[in-house]
């Protein structure tokens, strides 16, 4: 996963598989766990720069335009 918007079509793919039978709820749980761990080290990253002062760009936030 490069980025927020990878990390969502990873989280409807999840949901789709687990409506079509396509996975198990266990699997689809492993997945959003790793997700929710993936979130939680962003959350930290961004509370370190906000008591650090700092303002970085996080490249994994940043919304990329699809190319047509």
């Amino acid at each position: 996963m490069l980025n927020m918007q990878e990390l969502r079509e990873v989280l409807s793919d999840q949901v789709t598989k687990l409506q079509n039978d396509e996975t198990t709820a266990g699997k689809a749980n492993a997945v959003t766990n790793a997700i929710g761990k993936i979130l939680s080290s962003i959350k930290l990253e961004m509370e370190y720069q906000k008591a650090m002062g700092k303002t970085k760009a996080l490249r994994f936030l940043e919304y990329k335009e699809e190319e047509k």
